[in-house]
């Protein structure tokens, strides 16, 4: 009934919340990456810590390249309105959904935060599903495009970690 209620957001509107979402969550990681690497009793010892990401400047550097990139193709599908552009918005949401899980098991794993946690859980976990599921009942994509960006997410979500973790 309050859904009903509420203006639908444009299609532009949904890609720029998708820039809004990614900007909050790297800002929040940007902020607590550092002290949360720092923690020695974060790691078990079959999870050492991350010899790529070692110092403030290096996890600062990987995460305005992550953000603004990201940006970039956003920026270029709200003012382009082509498909694969569309669709490589969505991927960047959906890799946002993917690794808004990834910050689930990481918390679990560590007995607590995991630097970034709070906007995944809470901002990019219902975002993603929202816009996925919007973009899927809206025809933007089909069902299958829609589960095979989050396939492809997964996946690069994994290459990501694992390039970070080696």
């Amino acid at each position: 009934m309050i859904a009903s209620l509420m203006p639908s957001l444009s299609r532009n509107a949904v890609l720029a919340l998708i820039g809004i979402t990614l900007v909050l969550h790297t800002a929040e990681e940007y902020v607590s990456f550092p002290r949360f690497l720092s923690t020695p009793s974060r790691f078990t010892p079959w999870l050492p810590p991350p010899r790529l990401l070692q110092n403030s400047h290096e996890i600062h550097v990987a995460l305005v390249i992550a953000t603004v990139l990201p940006l970039l193709v956003i920026a270029w599908a709200i003012l382009r309105p082509l498909k694969v552009l569309l669709i490589l918005a969505l991927l960047i949401e959906s890799v946002l959904l993917v690794n808004a899980v990834w910050h689930i098991l990481a918390s679990s794993i560590v007995g607590g935060y995991a630097a970034g946690a709070i906007t995944a859980v809470l901002i990019n976990l219902p975002f993603g599903v929202y816009a996925l599921r919007r973009a899927v009942n809206e025809q933007w994509i089909g069902v299958r495009t829609a589960w095979q960006l989050i396939g492809s997410a997964f996946v690069l979500h994994i290459v990501a970690i694992g390039w970070v973790l080696a």
